[in-house]
């Protein structure tokens, strides 16, 4: 009998959803335990290197580590297609999921580091700035991929998903500031079974509640918000029930 796949990771972690959603575009079953990345349990260095997720389970006692090889090695074991064949080509979409990945360092640094309003504006000018350059050299015609969805549109939509609990933390924008036609792409890929499928219903409210548990400005602002949202709600309860 054949061990299943199995991916170990966190419910919100961007880098384990490109890896479901590459298994959701393929077809591929899979178990999964999703972990408390405050609290590590302790097996999980024996499997990752870096104790880092997501880790993925190709066979007995066999785990594979890192996103990106995780995505390709599923890609490729299932025919391919979510990456060119073209060598350039595919060098090129390797690049700019590297790109992505900066990108989503700023994202990082805005839930964890930046400590004031000061700092989370830059962030969030640096994020429109960089997402530019992406519109004006590597824009969707319609997919980032070209005519069909790839694994460069999978990386790109994982960090989309991060902009409205961005945009509710600070005075700039970015998902209504997009570029018509990342605004377009991402109307339709938001939509897409397997995006839609690699993270939870709840996701933009337990998002919220993940960086509003952060000492960073955005998570400062955002625990207010959480605050102001409960009292309405309890407020609009107990008008109801008079």
């Amino acid at each position: 009998m054949s061990v299943p796949y199995k991916i170990v990771g966190h419910r919100l972690c961007p880098y384990v959803q490109r890896v479901v959603i590459v298994m959701r575009e393929k077809g591929i079953a899979f178990e999964r335990t999703d972990i408390d990345l405050d609290n590590k349990p302790f097996w999980l260095q024996d499997i990752s290197p870096g104790r880092q997720v997501p880790v993925f389970r190709v066979g007995p006692d066999d785990w594979l580590f890192e996103s990106g090889v995780i995505a390709c090695y599923l890609d490729r074991i299932s025919g391919g297609g979510l990456m060119p064949g073209d060598p350039l080509a595919r060098a090129r979409h390797e690049a700019w999921m590297g790109y992505a990945d900066g990108l989503l360092s700023i994202v990082a640094r805005i839930i964890y580091r930046d400590a004031g309003a000061s700092a989370l504006s830059t962030s969030m000018t640096e994020l429109a700035e960089r997402l530019k350059i992406v519109d004006e050299r590597f824009r969707p015609r319609p997919y980032f991929a070209g005519e069909a969805f790839g694994l460069v549109d999978a990386v790109f939509a994982t960090l989309f998903r991060y902009f409205p609990a961005l945009d509710a933390a600070s005075d700039a924008k970015l998902e209504t500031g997009l570029p018509r036609a990342l605004a377009d792409w991402w109307t339709v890929v938001r939509r897409r079974a397997s995006v839609m499928d690699a993270v939870p219903r709840t996701y933009e409210a337990e998002l919220i509640r993940f960086i509003a548990a952060k000492k960073s400005h955005a998570g400062q602002v955002l625990a207010q918000l959480h605050v102001r949202m409960h009292e309405g709600r309890r407020q609009q309860t107990a008008w109801i029930r008079r």
